[in-house]
């Protein structure tokens, strides 16, 4: 006798039409969806005024956590232009990559875009709000960076960290 597995959620990151992540975040959230649109304060500059605004850390590109047979919502929703995938459809973000970028979002620890990094000394925070976190540790102008990879969408995000927390893996 077989047993029907059920799909289990994932994350799958989802493109959008320029400028249209927050409001496609809103329209997913509004369909039950459980999506995940990383953000970080810039400061803004106008000829007049600077003020600081949330911009996306991944422009263009927001997370969504749902069963593979559920991804058609996804699809039929204003400003989704496609899932991230290949030609076979859409792949999965391991769950840990996205977690680690929530947890430096949720820690409110300052977060910056970072250039994609696939190699390095890779690290597991030890101390601090980061702790349990594994990246790479970049070390610029005296200051340590602890970058995380989201493999699917080829970027990264960094936070500074004390090189004393974290140990090598």
């Amino acid at each position: 006798m077989e047993i029907a597995l059920q799909d289990a959620a994932e994350w799958y990151a989802v493109y959008t039409r320029a400028r249209h992540e927050k409001a496609v975040d809103r329209s997913l959230q509004g369909k039950g969806i459980e999506s995940f649109l990383p953000l970080c304060e810039v400061l803004s500059r106008w000829k007049d005024r600077r003020k600081w605004v949330e911009k996306p850390l991944f422009p263009g590109y927001l997370f969504v956590n749902l069963e593979r047979h559920r991804l058609g919502f996804v699809r039929g929703t204003r400003g989704v232009v496609h899932l991230v995938g290949n030609g076979d459809g859409p792949i999965a973000v391991p769950c840990e990559q996205v977690e680690a970028v929530r947890c430096m979002i949720e820690k409110h620890v300052p977060v910056d875009p970072w250039p994609y990094m696939q190699e390095g000394k890779l690290v597991r925070v030890m101390t601090g709000p980061l702790i349990g976190m594994e990246g790479f540790i970049v070390q610029r102008q005296k200051r340590c960076k602890l970058v995380v990879s989201v493999d699917l969408l080829g970027r990264s995000v960094a936070a500074e960290i004390d090189v004393e927390s974290v140990e090598l893996v």
